[in-house]
């Protein structure tokens, strides 16, 4: 293999710059192309102050918060779990406001209310079950309405031992039933149904049960009552809008015929015998009585309500009333008189529920009183609802006080305190306060009120002041710190927590915290933690917050102290940190707050474990960093280095954080770079201990390229500290790595060592090692690391890189240096043995990689071997002396040939870096004689219709030698952009325009078309270079080819130019000729221009331009 002596190219840095400034454009401002504008929007919006009180966590996943609650888990998490798909729903659309709020109430009746004790139903219309005997006592004067029902009562049967899925089964047979006798217009099996499933609400055991028992049955009676209404309206021919009557519908549209039947079905439903059933049956087809003329709703309303007393068990009365109220509500009747009626009705039965029946019932099942008095609250809820929405606030007035005549009234002020408009309870919260603390109650415990009256309090803090807070919280106060059951305890300080920040000074706050910690004390069980962690929450997310105050003291810490070791306390640390990283904006600065700070977050990453997942990893990571941002000391740049060592110390399993330590500590060290101009004593020890920071945190992190990386930013920042030994330490260890890289990421690797070798250049020797030492050290392992991963193209393109880097080295004055500090060019200033060991070096990696290249092309590797060719291209073009040193020229024009060879080059590649140089540039490994044909003698003649007279014979038949035709192909090769093997007149055009030369289309297309053979606009190779020969044909007759130099070749090419312009071949130019051959270059002129310009030429004012003249004005 021949080996070649490398030429560095001389550069000046400062023409260039000046010559391609204008092919720069400034993008700072531009937006990048790939980035969103969703992002762009966000980057925009990123220094505004997030809002305080925002719940969702400020690192949260950004799917979760595009999707907002919509993605298929997350509803199927807020979907009711206890209601299968069976389960029967009442038809939302025909109902208003009331049947939405029912539908709300029924789901959480459902939710709460259930049982694992096996249940019963009796039924005529189920399959299987054991059959009962019912006695018949038939009085001969009922009518035969009651006949036909009765005879359905002689297959009853019961099936018992049912689970809670089982019997909402059986109640979807019952609907389904329901639906299909309707269907078949079997009325009175219709009734039955509805009949029967009535008679179950009978049954109240299972206690627990009875609500949802109640809820599914009502949907039936739902369901039979739209029916009855729906079969009215139809056999009337009344329209009916969202299954209602039309707005200004009147009984007396209705027909006789409609209005029969509806009595009809009246007089069956008052023939029902049982009480309960029939109470239920009719309120189910209330509304069907609006077909009736002189109905008032209000007394039939009133009338059922009074009907309820005979009902004797409180619970079965309880939730009768609560259906009354909401078919009441259903049928929007201005005179609501009937609800007070119902509620008073309700004061009068209410103390049943403490009779001696009722605990000795409760005593056989095994109740606890408060487990049932919980009963009752959904009936309660439902009852008071409607009366608050009466919203006459005497009669609420009137109601409240009644309620402190009950001798157990605690289960009535539940309902009050949660359904009665906030306004109204907020006054009165003090009086019943006073009531709860001073009076003992067996029913409902005081907590539980407490509790209640406190989230009452805490959801209307806004108005909160109209419950006189200064007195409330002297009631309130001892009694909640005088509870010994920590669960109740924490109850209660959970429900009152925001009212007592909100009204509380800070002092208060901690007297708050070191009660709760001295009642938790030494450790919180695990059912404490779910009031723990809202307390925390409560805690930063009240008003006006004084974080300062709240993590600059010890009681915080006791309060994360007293959790449960493992994810519980991480939690709540979290919610901490979160809320206060959002709320926080200003700068950290306060040493205590910051050490309390960095322990709280010390207790998330304690966390972690073999088993933690990245997701956690990643999310406790981004909040480490973003408390270490937040810490700023101003210029106490030893406190913050004395931070940065704690935070290390903090987060050790954390790879994000230790990089983001080591990029804030290479901040900090550049910061004291540009405060102090010239380092003293103090500074530049403290710069020192900055990069010793950084150099023993790196190798903590595991991922090799981030270490790479780290590497390098931290000896670009101590090499502008003037810490050359750092320097050149975290250089050796980025060098080092290179062997522990990932051979999946060769881009990677390719883009960072090329910027390791932009970094050498300004990196000085270091006296005791070798010259070049980093250089030769990372090409070893360069290629130790491609040999052992067979990464032949990556040690190619690093050792092109190189050269490209020693021909930097060798420049007098580099493009680049760093502030007071002293690069190569001036420790070797006039030292010629580096420049020539620099160039050594490049002929040893350049022959390197010319042996490279055989290799491929004896392994057939054709297309890897044209990559490297025209990479190796590009190299010499760019980099090399190609004038000063003959033998990189040819080897440039070989290369070139041999890319193209096998028809597997990348053909854009090679046009477009062809294309990115100038004209001259880019043929600069060409001879003068592709030179002469591709410039603008060429130009002139190619358009001057001599070309269509016969040239010289003997000048047409002389055969171009070997070079020559070398030289010929690749000027073509250059034209022949598209590489399809032919030129066309717009490459042509192309290639002349990088040559400086305008030509008109017309004229381009012109000349294409006579060299080409067919006459088409499309010229081969083989044309190409018999349009060229005629070319040369024009020039005048050399005696010795060999001896010609430049200076008699560009006297050539002015002769056969001269000839050009002199078209009567008389041995001047005139001003005429002069305009033609400028109009054929695209170059028309004034007259004005011309005669300027002959004026200029016309050396003996003869009017005309003679050969020695020209010459003189183009040289």
């Amino acid at each position: 293999m021949v080996s070649y002596k490398w030429i560095a190219k001389r550069r000046n840095y400062s023409e260039e710059e000046v010559a391609y400034r204008s092919l720069r454009t400034p993008n700072d401002n531009l937006p990048h192309p790939l980035q969103s504008a969703i992002s762009r929007e966000t980057n925009a919006k990123a220094k505004s102050i997030v809002p305080r009180k925002k719940i969702s966590s400020a690192y949260s996943d950004p799917l979760s918060q595009a999707l907002e609650g919509s993605d298929p888990l997350s509803q199927f998490v807020s979907k009711d779990e206890v209601e299968g798909p069976d389960i029967p729903v009442t038809n939302v659309n025909q109902k208003g406001a009331a049947a939405q709020e029912w539908l709300k109430h029924r789901t959480t009746i459902l939710s709460k209310f259930t049982t694992s004790e096996k249940l019963s139903i009796k039924s005529s219309f189920l399959q299987g079950g054991e059959k009962l005997v019912v006695k018949q006592q038939i009085n001969d004067k009922l009518k035969h309405r009651l006949q036909q029902l009765d005879e359905f009562e002689e297959h009853v049967s019961e099936h018992k031992g049912l689970s809670r899925d089982d019997y909402v089964t059986r109640i979807t047979q019952i609907s389904q039933e329901l639906h299909q006798a309707w269907a078949l217009d079997q009325r009175v099996k219709a009734l039955k149904i509805v009949i029967q499933c009535s008679k179950l609400l009978l049954e109240t055991h299972p206690f627990a049960f009875y609500p949802s028992k109640f809820a599914l049955i009502t949907d039936i009676l739902d369901k039979f009552g739209r029916m009855v209404f729906e079969r009215i309206a139809e056999k009337g021919e009344i329209r009916l809008v969202d299954h209602q009557l039309p707005k200004y519908f009147k009984p007396e549209h209705v027909s006789e015929s409609a209005r029969e039947t509806c009595r009809n079905w009246m007089y069956k439903i008052a023939s029902v015998r049982e009480l309960l059933p029939r109470i239920y049956v009719e309120m189910a087809v209330l509304e069907s009585y609006s077909f009736l003329e002189n109905t008032d709703f209000s007394a039939t309303l009133i009338r059922l309500s009074r009907t309820i007393r005979g009902v004797g068990n409180p619970l079965v009365a309880a939730y009768a009333r609560a259906y009354l109220m909401r078919v009441g509500r259903e049928i929007r009747l201005q005179d609501r008189s009937f609800v007070v009626e119902n509620v008073r009705d309700l004061y009068l039965s209410y103390n049943q529920l403490y009779s001696n029946s009722i605990r000795s019932e409760l005593t056989i099942f095994r109740t606890d009183l408060a487990d049932y008095l919980s009963l009752y609250s959904p009936a309660y809820d439902w009852i008071f609802q409607t009366l608050a929405h009466t919203g006459q606030y005497n009669e609420l007035d009137s109601i409240w006080r009644q309620s402190f005549n009950q001798a157990e009234p605690g289960l009535l002020w539940l309902s009050l305190l949660s359904q009665f408009p906030s306004d109204f309870v907020l006054s009165k919260c003090l009086e019943l306060a006073l009531h709860i603390t001073t009076t003992p109650s067996t029913g409902v415990p005081s907590q539980q009120l407490m509790v209640l009256m406190g989230q009452v309090l805490s959801r209307n803090l806004a108005s909160s002041c109209d419950s006189n807070p200064g007195k409330m919280l002297n009631v309130i106060w001892p009694y909640l710190s005088r509870k010994e059951d920590v669960e109740s305890y924490l109850q209660c300080i959970d429900a009152w927590m925001p009212y007592l920040l909100r009204h509380w000074r800070v002092r208060e706050m901690h007297r708050i915290i070191n009660d709760i910690v001295q009642h938790c004390r030494p450790k919180a069980q695990a059912h404490h933690v779910a009031n723990l962690t809202s307390i925390v929450h409560a805690l930063v997310r009240t008003e006006q917050v004084d974080y300062q105050s709240l993590f600059a003291t010890d009681s915080l810490m006791g309060l994360l102290d007293i959790y449960p070791e493992g994810h519980s306390r991480a939690e709540a640390a979290k919610i901490l940190l979160q809320q206060f990283l959002l709320d926080h904006d200003r700068p950290l600065n306060h040493p205590l707050m910051v050490d309390h700070l960095l322990s709280i977050a010390r207790i998330l990453h304690d966390t972690l474990n073999a088993t933690s997942v990245e997701d956690e990893k990643r999310q406790i990571s981004e909040i480490a960093i973003a408390l270490i941002d937040r810490v700023d000391f101003g210029r106490d740049f030893q406190q913050m280095l004395s931070f940065y060592g704690d935070a290390r110390a903090a987060f050790t399993n954390l790879d994000p954080v230790l990089a983001h330590l080591v990029q804030a500590i290479n901040r900090l060290s550049s910061r004291t770079r540009q405060l102090i101009q010239e380092h003293n004593e103090r500074t530049g020890h403290f710069v020192r201990a900055c990069g010793a920071f950084a150099y023993i945190t790196i190798p903590a992190i595991s991922c090799p390229m981030i270490r790479f990386s780290l590497y390098m930013l931290s000896s670009q920042v101590a090499l502008a500290n003037e810490c050359f030994g750092q320097a050149d330490a975290c250089v050796e260890g980025a060098i080092n790595l290179v062997t522990e890289f990932s051979p999946l990421e060769e881009q990677w690797i390719v883009s960072n060592l090329s910027n390791l070798l932009s970094g050498l250049l300004v990196q000085p020797d270091t006296p005791d090692q070798n010259r070049l030492h980093h250089l030769r050290r990372l090409l070893r392992n360069v290629r130790t690391f491609s040999m052992n991963h067979a990464l032949h193209r990556l040690r190619s393109t690093i050792y092109i890189q190189a050269i490209r880097l020693l021909s930097a080295y060798i420049q007098s004055d580099y493009i680049y240096h760093v502030p007071d500090v002293e690069s190569n060019d001036r420790l070797y200033l006039g030292d010629e043995d580096f420049r020539l060991e620099a160039a050594d070096y490049c002929s040893q990696l350049l022959t390197e990689l010319l042996n490279d290249l055989n290799q491929l092309g004896n392994e057939n590797q054709y297309g890897k071997q044209a990559t490297l060719c025209l990479d190796l291209f590009s190299l010499l073009i760019e980099s090399a002396d190609l004038k000063a040193e003959p033998s990189l020229t040819q080897l440039a024009a070989k290369l070139f040939l041999l890319a193209r060879k096998h028809n597997q080059w990348d053909a854009d590649y090679a046009s477009q870096w062809a294309r990115g140089l100038p004209a001259r540039q880019s043929l600069a490994f060409c001879s003068p004689f592709s030179a002469r044909i591709l410039h603008l003698p060429f130009a002139i003649f190619s358009s001057s219709p001599l070309l269509q007279q016969n040239p010289q014979a003997s000048a047409m038949n002389r055969v171009p030698s070997q070079s020559e035709i070398d030289e010929l192909r690749t000027a073509f090769i250059l034209m022949d952009s598209d590489r399809d093997g032919r030129i066309t007149a717009l490459e042509v055009q192309s290639m002349l325009q990088q040559l400086g030369i305008n030509l008109r289309e017309d004229i381009v297309l012109n000349l294409v078309r006579q060299a080409s053979q067919s006459g088409s606009t499309l010229m081969n190779e083989a044309e190409f270079f018999q349009w060229v020969k005629r070319i040369q044909a024009l020039r005048p007759s050399q005696s010795d080819d060999s001896g010609s130099n430049a200076d008699e070749e560009a006297g050539l090419d002015l002769v056969a130019a001269f000839r050009v312009f002199d078209r009567d071949k008389n041995g001047f130019i005139t001003k005429d000729e002069l305009r033609l051959a400028m109009e054929l270059i695209d170059e028309s002129m004034t007259e004005e221009g011309l005669n300027e310009l002959i004026k200029m030429a016309d050396v003996d004012k003869d009017g005309r331009i003679n050969y020695e003249e020209f010459a003189k004005m183009l040289l």
